[in-house]
C-alpha cells in the first residue's frame, strides 16, 4: 500500500514539475516574442544596427579571390566618409599600378569592436594564404575616450555576440558562464539585441540646444529645414535615376564598400550636392553635431580608454599579421568647429606614444593637410563626398603611389 501511495505521489510531483517547466517555458517563449516584437517596431536588429559591418564581413572570401593587388582602409565612419577606393584605384592605375582597395570604414565600431572584426578578416586572409599590398587603419582619438567606452557599454555584449567566433563565445562562456551563456541567447535567438540596447534606445538623454561659446543660442531656420527636405527628395529620385541596379545593400561590393563618385554624377545632380552641402553645413547643425560629440565621446577633452588604446594596438597586431605594409592614419580633423585644449593634445600625444612604442609603427597625423579645407566637411568629423573624400583620397594616392606601383620581387 505504502509503495503503491509512493509511486502516485512520485507521479504527482512529476505532473506538477512538468507543468511548472511548461509554464516557466511558455512564459519565456511570450516574453522573447515581445521583445522580438519590440525590436522590429523599432527597426533594430543586426541587420540594422551592424548591416554594413556584417555585409563587409561576408564579402572578405571574395576580396581574398580578387587577382589585384589588395588595399584596405580599416576605421570608423569617418574613413566610411572619407576614402573613395574606386577612385583610388583609377589613381593608381594612371600611374602604372593595379590595385583593388577596399573601404573598411563603421560608424559605431569602438576599438574593442573593430578588434573582433581584424581577427575574422586574419582568419579568412590567411585561410587563403592572402596578404594585404597596404593597409591604412584609422586611429580615431574620440573613437578611443573613456565616455565612448561609457555610451556603447550597452552594445558590448550584443557587437561582441555578433562579432565573435564561435569557439570564442565558448570561451566566454567557460570563464563566465552567466555572460558567455546571455551572448549566445543574443546571437542566436535575439538577433543581437540586448535588453540594455533596448532600454538605453527607450530612455536616452533628452535633446538640448546647442549654444556657442560665448553662450548664445544657434536658432533653427525653419525655411532652410523644408529647402533641406525637398533637395534630399531630388536628389533620391536622382539617385534612383542614375543607379538603376543599386541593390540597397549598406556596403555594397561593385562600390568596394564606399560610395558614388563625381563622374557618374549629371551635372544637375552636382549642382544640387553644392547646395545640400550648404544646407547642412549651417551654424545650427554644426553646433548640434559638435554638442552630440562633446557630449558622447568627449572630442575635444579627449580622456583615453586604456582598455581601448589596448584594444587598438590588437587591431594593428592582427593586420601586421596579413599586410605587407601597415599605415596608421589620422584623418583630416574639422578645426573650425573642434579645438582641443593643450591638456587634451598631451593625452592624445601620450597614447599616440603608446600605439606607436607597441606597434613599432608611426602614427601618421593627416588631421590638417593642405589639400583638405574645412569647408569639405559635411558636419564636425566627416568629410564631404565630393569634395572632401576627392581630396583625401587622392592626397592618399599621393602619398602611397611609389609603393603602390613598384613590381612585385620575383
Amino acid at each position: 500500500m505504502s509503495s503503491s501511495t509512493s509511486s502516485s505521489d512520485a507521479k504527482a510531483q512529476r505532473r506538477i514539475f512538468a507543468r511548472i517547466f511548461l509554464t516557466v517555458s511558455l512564459g519565456m517563449g511570450i516574453a522573447l516574442a515581445l521583445v522580438q516584437g519590440l525590436v522590429m517596431a523599432l527597426g533594430a536588429g543586426s541587420s540594422s544596427l551592424l548591416g554594413r559591418v556584417i555585409e563587409a564581413r561576408d564579402a572578405i572570401p571574395q576580396i581574398v579571390d580578387e587577382p589585384q593587388e589588395l588595399v584596405m582602409m580599416f576605421g570608423s565612419s569617418m574613413t566610411g566618409a572619407g576614402f573613395s577606393p574606386r577612385e583610388f584605384d583609377l589613381a593608381v592605375a594612371e600611374r602604372g599600378g593595379s590595385v583593388k582597395s577596399f573601404n573598411f570604414g563603421f560608424g559605431g565600431l569602438n576599438p574593442l569592436f573593430q578588434d573582433y572584426l581584424a581577427r575574422r578578416i586574419r582568419e579568412d586572409f590567411e585561410a587563403s594564404d592572402r596578404r594585404l599590398k597596404l593597409v591604412m587603419i584609422e586611429f580615431n582619438p574620440f573613437q578611443t575616450t573613456v565616455s565612448r567606452r561609457n555610451l556603447q557599454r550597452p552594445l558590448e555584449e550584443s557587437y561582441v555576440a555578433l562579432l565573435a567566433s564561435p569557439a570564442e563565445l565558448a570561451d566566454f562562456t567557460l570563464d563566465d558562464p552567466e555572460s558567455g551563456l546571455r551572448m549566445s541567447l543574443i546571437r542566436y535567438l535575439r538577433d543581437g539585441i540586448s535588453a540594455e540596447m533596448i532600454t538605453t534606445f527607450l530612455w536616452g538623454e533628452p535633446f538640448r540646444a546647442p549654444r556657442s561659446d560665448d553662450g548664445v543660442d544657434f536658432e533653427r531656420d525653419e525655411a532652410a529645414e523644408e529647402r533641406l527636405r525637398e533637395v534630399l527628395r531630388v536628389l533620391g529620385e536622382k539617385f534612383s535615376e542614375e543607379y538603376p541596379d543599386f541593390d540597397g545593400s549598406d556596403w555594397y561590393y561593385p562600390w568596394q564598400g564606399g560610395g558614388t563618385v563625381k563622374t557618374e554624377r549629371s551635372a544637375e545632380t552636382l549642382e544640387l550636392f553644392e547646395e545640400y552641402y550648404d544646407l547642412i553645413t549651417s551654424d545650427y547643425r554644426m553646433a548640434v553635431d559638435r554638442l552630440d560629440r562633446v557630449e558622447s565621446a568627449d572630442i575635444e577633452e579627449l580622456h583615453f580608454d586604456a582598455e581601448l588604446v589596448a584594444a587598438f594596438v590588437r587591431v594593428v597586431e592582427n593586420f601586421k599579421a596579413i599586410s605587407d605594409n601597415v599605415e596608421i592614419i589620422m584623418l583630416p580633423k574639422n578645426t573650425d568647429w573642434i579645438k582641443n585644449p593643450p591638456e587634451a593634445l598631451a593625452r592624445q600625444a601620450e597614447a599616440i606614444r603608446q600605439i606607436e612604442a607597441e606597434t613599432a609603427l608611426p602614427v601618421r597625423d593627416f588631421q590638417v593637410i593642405e589639400p583638405v579645407s574645412n569647408d569639405m566637411f559635411s558636419d564636425t568629423t566627416h568629410l564631404n563626398r565630393y569634395q572632401g573624400a576627392v581630396a583625401f583620397t587622392e592626397f592618399l594616392v599621393e602619398r602611397y603611389a611609389e609603393l603602390l606601383t613598384q613590381p612585385a620581387p620575383n
